[in-house]
């Protein structure tokens, strides 16, 4: 579809967006930030929809006190109910989210429980942090203060927003996305056990474990590398909360600025808008930690130095950073619910046995890993021992004199005749059985000190053990991203060690993110536990102080750390203090569900996708299953296959030199502007392809080693352009779809010289938009197009949805490539009218691969269906 023709159905579309349901849900203003969204696509339009609506119908069904609107939820339940289906440019996926909140307003109706469920919350909240979730779920509405009114609609906008993965969680988003939708009661009791005591507990293996509210409501699409437009909302919103004014300049520096983060962006434009360096901030970090800013005592009085120009400056930037990257982040991310979803995240790296911690293996607690703490311990334990050894030695010999001259004296009173010698010999006798008997108490005592010695290093190893799993939890970190990733939704997350100084509030643990932090926080717990230690009467508290002082001083030197570096990339973590780490799905739901054992999975190792493909056929049960392929965890929906129709009209296409010209602008279409003249021109170069094949190879060749997934980008525009039709067929296929979809309608003005299928459906939805002058239905017209265009021959036909993949709109599915004419696993859309190759998974679905997938086969043993 062309960018007129696409226009003009944008407008079409926000002409038509009238009447009571439109009005009530300010679906306007939200379609044209979601234009926006997608002229500029750094953030995903799909889920900012799901967030604005969930936030602006829970707005809606509480009163000002936080009490149920019993005139507004029925009112909308009702619209909803009537008219669930959106006819609009790039709506195809919104039936998931008009569908989550007519299941949730019809639950709410009909199950009271419910009700009471939310009516349980209310303020306070257990702490600062907590507040600040509640503050960044409703933005933009400006809170003073937290009440019960702002607690409930932060709750409630939870439920009802549509949850979709960010980065790194699939592993929790899949089990998360089944508890929100069908067991509201358990996902409400989540979240008042997060606002009222900061935590989750279970039992696992007898042992109670508790996950705090997540530290983290993650950065969302702020680590997502995309080039910046002016016009993209999210970044016009950050910047204006960050005090940039939006002038012609900064517009043009966004445009300037390449392809990076959203994070980077807004660092560089207000640090450029304070007229501060990345270097005056080094700098005043610098005169921070060395305490450039001293108390200066005259007399009894004490005087603040006052910070400088600069030290303001730099404060000053960093509050406004920290306001412009949390506006960017909730303007599509829902922070509850994001919350309760990363802090399930957590339950999934549960280890009972210590010694499977990081942070174990990064302080080498056995003493026969060099440079760890447990050698370190042997050393010091063991040099007093051996002193002991010696002295237990010494002594013994000399007790053995005294006794050889004791039986010496012995016998020459026996033998002596005078009385007078045999009471001096006595008097001998007596002092060396006194220095015998005073021989063997020392001897005794130095045994003692001895054996106390040589069980109390296994006594402090695991006190420390106990203590340090008190004080110390890893808990998952949704910010810690590995550094490349195929898809930036399927990035892989990690776990970062926090300090817990002893408390139970949460919001005051330390997250710990660099090496001067982990041996800071090493010291203040070794120091702190230190009167806590057990020790055997035998040995005096002074020699567990002087332990504690060298431990201290050893994990200052430069070894130590290097050393621990050193044994957690042994055992590929990146440091003692984090580590990436996908997460494994049967792991959480055992400690989330307090099960100890793990639930029945059906596996396979396909070596292609017909393979995987028969597994899944072959399931029985109506589902939805929770399912992991060796890297990803999502949902799988048998009906979603059962559904799959195949039409006897696929057309099979040779795409002539003229076709192939289109193809090629129409993959630079989704290439950087200062790609595109490249790409062009590299594929003049060659000569007309002999087959379609040849023709797809030629373009992947263009793109050369400078585009990232270039496969999926070239693919993904052939199948969306298969088949293609000449501007006269593409009237007469259109005239055709209307006719058989009840409409007889003349098609005039069509852009371009060919229209592939997806124009074809595009338009087509445009033609009946306007016709019928509301986009609101009671009819799913998304569906019923392409099924009109499948039985036509107007479209693929090979296609079958199986599963969401907890992205965005995306579901997996099989497709036929249209260049190849293999079968694929790909991610579609809704009605599988858009699409990319899972190009990235094809080790898996290969005769090398050796890792299973499996499919968590009994529902119940996970899901309570609210019903």
């Amino acid at each position: 579809m062309g960018s007129v023709a696409s226009h003009r159905f944008q407008e079409l579309f926000l002409e038509s967006l009238k009447g009571p349901l439109a009005e009530l849900l300010d679906l306007r203003a939200q379609a044209i930030t979601s234009y926006f969204m997608d002229q500029s696509p750094v953030q995903d339009a799909f889920r900012y929809r799901a967030k604005h609506l969930g936030l602006r119908v829970a707005s809606l069904i509480l009163d000002e006190k936080g009490e149920l609107d019993h005139q507004s939820l029925p009112l909308l339940h009702r619209e909803l109910e009537k008219t669930p289906f959106l006819l609009g440019p790039g709506r195809e996926g919104d039936a998931l989210i008009y569908g989550h909140l007519q299941k949730c307003l019809h639950i709410l109706i009909e199950k009271k429980e419910l009700w009471v469920a939310i009516r349980k919350f209310s303020s306070p909240v257990c702490h600062k942090k907590a507040e600040e979730v509640i503050r960044e779920t409703l933005w933009p509405e400006p809170i003073r203060m937290v009440q019960t009114v702002h607690v409930r609609k932060a709750v409630m906008a939870s439920w009802l927003t549509l949850l979709r993965q960010g980065t790194g969680s699939c592993f929790a988003t899949a089990p998360a996305i089944l508890i929100q939708q069908n067991d509201p009661i358990r996902f409400f009791k989540d979240l008042y056990d997060l606002l009222s005591t900061g935590q989750l507990k279970r039992t696992i293996a007898g042992k109670e474990y508790s996950v705090p509210l997540s530290l983290s409501s993650g950065k969302g699409d702020l680590q997502k590398p995309a080039f910046f437009l002016e016009g993209a909302p999210g970044m016009i919103a950050a910047l204006e909360a960050g005090g940039v004014v939006l002038t012609a300049g900064v517009r043009q520096k966004m445009r300037e600025q390449g392809l990076q983060t959203a994070e980077r962006l807004l660092r560089s434009l207000l640090l450029e808008g304070m007229e501060l360096t990345e270097e005056d901030l080094q700098e005043e970090e610098r005169l921070l930690h060395l305490q450039m800013v001293p108390l200066l005592a005259r007399q009894t009085a004490i005087y603040y130095q006052k910070p400088t120009e600069r030290a303001q400056k730099v404060s000053e930037w960093k509050k406004r950073l920290a306001q412009a990257t949390t506006t960017f982040r909730t303007f599509t991310e829902c922070a509850l619910l994001r919350s309760w979803e990363y802090t399930l995240a957590s339950f999934c790296d549960v280890k009972t046995e210590f010694t499977r911690w990081n942070l174990y293996v990064g302080l080498g607690i056995h003493p026969d890993q060099k440079g760890g703490i447990g050698a370190f311990l042997y050393g010091q334990i063991d040099e007093p021992l051996q002193k002991c050894n010696r002295e237990i030695e010494r002594l013994s010999q000399e007790y053995g004199q005294e006794m050889e001259a004791i039986h010496a004296l012995e016998a020459m009173i026996r033998a002596s005749a005078s009385e007078m010698r045999r009471n001096q010999l006595k008097a001998e006798l007596m002092a060396h059985s006194v220095a015998a008997n005073s021989l063997l108490d020392l001897r005794n005592h130095q045994i003692a000190q001895a054996e106390a010695l040589a069980h109390f290093f296994s006594s402090l190893i695991e006190q420390y053990d106990q203590k340090l799993q008190e004080y110390f939890q890893e808990l998952f970190d949704p910010a810690l991203l590995e550094e490349e990733a195929p898809f930036f939704d399927d990035s892989s997350a990690g776990f970062r060690l926090v300090y817990k100084h002893g408390r139970l509030d949460a919001s005051q643990w330390t997250p710990i993110y660099n090496g001067e932090q982990y041996v800071d926080c090493l010291r203040e717990f070794f120091s702190n536990i230190e009167n806590d230690l057990l020790i055997p009467p035998q040995l005096e508290r002074g020699f567990v102080s002087e332990i504690t002082t060298a431990l201290i001083q050893f994990l200052q030197t430069p070894e130590f750390l290097a050393s621990a570096l050193h044994r957690s990339q042994e055992v590929r973590r990146k440091s003692p203090w984090d580590y990436i780490s996908g997460g494994t799905l049967q792991a959480l739901l055992m400690a989330y569900c307090n099960r100890e054992r793990p639930f029945t999975e059906l596996s396979i190792i396909p070596h292609s996708e017909e393979e995987l493909l028969r597994f899944l056929t072959s399931t029985k049960g109506e589902g939805p299953f929770l399912m992991h392929s060796p890297t990803h965890a999502f949902i799988f929906t048998p009906d979603l296959l059962r559904k799959a129709r195949e039409s006897h009209r696929q057309q099979s296409q040779k795409w002539d030199e003229l076709m192939q010209e289109h193809l090629a602008h129409r993959v630079s279409e989704k290439l950087p502007e200062e790609e595109k003249a490249l790409f062009i021109h590299l594929y003049r170069q060659k000569t007309s392809a002999e087959t379609n094949v040849q023709f797809r190879a030629y373009l992947i060749e263009a793109l050369g080693a400078r585009v990232k997934n270039k496969e999926a980008i070239v693919d993904s525009v052939l199948y969306e352009q298969t088949p293609l039709f000449s501007q006269l067929q593409a009237k007469k296929a259109i005239e055709e779809i209307l006719l058989a979809l009840g409409r007889q309608e003349k098609v005039e003005n069509l852009e371009g010289a060919f229209l592939g299928f997806f124009d074809l459906y595009q338009m087509t939805k445009a033609i009946l938009l306007k016709a019928m002058g509301n986009p609101f239905s009671s009819v799913d017209w998304d569906q019923i197009i392409v099924e009109t265009m499948r039985q036509l021959g107007f479209c693929q036909s090979h296609v079958c949805l199986f599963g969401d993949t907890n992205w965005s709109a995306w579901f997996f599915g099989f497709v036929v490539n249209p260049a190849t004419a293999h079968l694929e696993l790909w991610r579609l859309n809704r009605n599988a009218v858009q699409g990319f190759p899972m190009t990235d998974w094809k080790e898996w679905l290969s005769q090398k691969t050796s890792v299973p997938w499996a499919l968590l086969s009994e529902t119940a043993e996970y899901m309570e269906k609210f019903s």
